[in-house]
C-alpha cells in the first residue's frame, strides 16, 4: 500500500509539471521564452512572473536590515531595482526571461542577491 501511494504521488507530480508545459516545448522553471510571453496576454513582466512563475517573487528570508532581501531585477544587463521595477517593463519587448537563485546571482553580479536575481533580455 505504501510503494502504491508513492507511486502515485510521483505519477500525480510529473502530470502537474507537464500540465504547466507550453504545448510544444520543454518546460524550464528556470526561463521564460518568447514563446511563452506570446502565449499570455500583454502586459508587465511582474503580472507575467505571477502567472507562469510566482515561485521567482517568493522572498526567502533576509539575512541582515543592511542586505538587501528582494530579488534583484536586470533588463539587459543594467540593475534596475526590485521586484517593483517589474512593473515598469512591458511584455511586448522582451525576448526572454530567466532566474538565477541566490548562489548563481552573487557569483555573477555580487553580495546584495539573498533572493536571487531576474534577468531580463529585450528584442533587438
Amino acid at each position: 500500500m505504501k510503494k502504491l501511494a508513492s507511486t502515485l504521488a510521483v505519477a500525480l507530480t510529473l502530470a502537474a509539471c507537464a500540465a504547466g508545459a507550453p504545448s510544444g516545448s520543454s518546460f524550464n522553471a528556470e526561463r521564460i521564452s518568447r514563446a511563452e510571453i506570446d502565449a499570455e496576454s500583454p502586459g508587465s513582466a511582474f503580472d507575467l512572473i505571477q502567472k507562469v512563475r510566482p515561485v521567482w517573487l517568493r522572498w526567502r528570508g533576509s539575512t541582515s536590515f543592511t542586505q538587501e532581501t528582494d530579488v534583484q531585477v536586470y533588463l539587459d544587463g543594467t540593475r534596475m531595482g526590485g521586484r517593483e521595477a517589474l512593473r515598469e517593463i512591458g511584455t511586448q519587448d522582451v525576448d526572454t526571461m530567466e532566474h538565477l537563485d541566490a548562489r548563481r546571482a552573487t557569483a555573477r553580479f555580487g553580495s546584495g542577491h539573498v533572493n536571487g536575481a531576474i534577468l531580463i533580455r529585450t528584442r533587438g
